[in-house]
């Protein structure tokens, strides 16, 4: 059975005892659909509930995402996570926040909700450990699959009387709805989600999370479906804690569907209890005993063990060129925005940054900064040395510009010898000492060209803020303050950095 019948289906849509989804959520989801999405309409959807804002800002900060920098502000927490990453999450805390009113008498919640965070948890480690960007959407599809069981219990309690759901292996949970029901809960929950008019991506996902072979599904959503197919599998496991055929069974779908080898599985086993009370926390659920979880955690570990080593290098191998075919896919599509010379951003799309930074600074109050960086005495390099020696050095000064400043500002090529930098969430105070730092950096390097010469390099910079003491009307206005700047810079003798405040040009050596 694909469909949901016309009975079920409109005794489903006539149920008033559902919850339906908030406002916030369902401005999520238009979010969501909005091709033209950029960081201030998100930013505008998360703070309009700061206890989504804290969510995100904890979710940003936690060892879910422990290899990005620590956000110190909501700005730095929606760049870090991205646009769709945000979006996933928000609308993974409002429904959940929904989904736990009124709850049904009878129906254990706590081994629902232990389930339901523990495949999230499962998902988005497992889609992360594969390289895949979709995460949060496998987070959010794995801590929804069993929704049509909350939909069931409220419309048809009849069908979960005199069994126990969460105390018997799911695929048997499925088989009894279907002989009492006609349909299971995937079906009934992908109905619901589409009924709210949840992305589609979500529903399928929902329909097929037993199941990741269905013949609707694109390769795709196949891969982001299997994940959470094995995530349930993975905490059947967990919470069954003894089935070591179940575990095993696991561990070579694992390896067989997602390339994950078996020694890899044990540190998943390892990073997934690191993880769980970081989702428990952000959904204020306390349902995992720490003395139990690390039971279980050395229980399995003992039974994973590390099998034929041939076969686990050529997976590794299978994965590396996997990693190596998606570098060159994303290398491929950021080609058009970069320089051929420098490697920097080019002047397009420092510009497409810098008017969507600017909109989102202005709508938001927060700080941004750009800095106008020009060689010195570069035609006299060209002229006494030569083109290429005029290469080598642009080369060098994007080298000491990209390792200067952090992974979220854009460094661009702006034409001939100028070089731009944009640095959103900088305040004039920051910008200052990143100004120093940089000419201080350029001051040390050398060029060394192939006739043996050795060149020194040397900048002038010019620097201008929007803040509360300066608030300029447009990208524009920025722009050309901070070439204000650097002409400053390049008449009060090159080799320095000057900042445009409100009182006056302020120059700094």
């Amino acid at each position: 059975m694909t469909l949901l019948s016309q009975e079920l289906t409109q005794r489903l849509r006539a149920c008033t005892s559902l919850p339906s989804p908030p406002a916030i959520a369902m401005k999520v989801v238009r979010l969501a659909q909005d091709p033209d999405i950029d960081i201030a309409k998100v930013a505008d959807a998360v703070s309009a509930d700061p206890a989504i804002a804290a969510k995100v800002m904890r979710m940003a900060n936690s060892a879910m995402y422990s290899m990005r920098r620590q956000s110190t502000n909501l700005h730095q927490a929606l760049m870090l996570l991205g646009l769709n990453a945000t979006l996933t999450l928000a609308l993974s805390f409002t429904l959940v926040q929904s989904l736990r009113r009124n709850p049904t008498k009878g129906f254990d919640f706590n081994a629902y909700w232990r389930r339901a965070i523990l495949a999230a948890t499962w998902a988005k480690l497992l889609a992360s450990t594969t390289g895949r960007r979709d995460g949060e959407e496998a987070f959010l599809a794995a801590l929804l699959q069993d929704i049509g069981m909350l939909a069931i219990e409220k419309i048809w309690p009849d069908v979960y009387q005199g069994v126990a759901p969460f105390q018997m292996p799911h695929g048997s949970v499925t088989e009894h709805e279907r002989g009492r029901l006609g349909a299971d809960h995937c079906l009934v929950g992908a109905a619901l989600l589409k009924q709210w008019n949840m992305p589609e991506l979500l529903v399928l996902a929902v329909k097929h999370s037993h199941d990741a072979s269905g013949a609707s599904l694109a390769e795709e959503e196949r891969g982001l479906v299997t994940c959470v197919q094995l995530a349930g599998e993975l905490s059947e496991v967990w919470l069954q804690r003894d089935d070591d055929s179940a575990l095993r069974s696991v561990s070579e779908k694992l390896q067989q569907r997602l390339g994950i080898g078996q020694e890899k599985i044990a540190e998943l086993f390892d990073a997934i209890g690191g993880q769980l009370p970081v989702a428990e926390s952000v959904f204020d659920m306390n349902l995992f005993d720490a003395a139990q979880t690390a039971a279980t955690l050395e229980a399995a570990k003992e039974i994973l063990v590390v099998r034929n080593m041939q076969v686990l290098a050529e997976v590794q191998d299978l994965r590396l060129r996997q990693h190596s075919l998606e570098k060159e896919n994303v290398e491929l599509r950021e080609e058009y925005s970069r320089d051929p010379l420098t490697g920097a951003h080019n002047r397009r799309h420092f510009e497409d940054a810098l008017e969507r930074e600017f909109d989102a600074a202005a709508r938001h109050d927060w700080p941004i900064s750009v800095i106008f960086v020009d060689l010195d005495k570069f035609k006299e390099i060209n002229d006494t040395y030569g083109h290429p020696a005029g290469d080598a050095v642009l080369v060098e000064v994007a080298k000491v510009l990209g390792q200067g400043v952090r992974d979220s500002d854009i460094v661009a090529r702006y034409g001939g010898d100028e070089f731009v930098l944009l640095l959103p969430g900088c305040d004039a105070r920051q910008a200052d000492r990143v100004g120093s730092r940089l000419v201080a950096a350029a001051r040390r390097r050398s060029v060394y060209l192939e006739d043996g010469s050795i060149l020194g390099v040397t900048l002038s910079l010019g620097i201008a803020t929007r803040d509360p003491q300066l608030r300029f009307r447009s990208a524009k206005e920025l722009l050309a303050a901070a070439d204000t700047a650097l002409y400053q810079s390049k008449r009060g003798g090159r080799d320095r950095h000057t900042c445009y405040t409100a009182e006056k040009v302020y120059e700094r050596t």
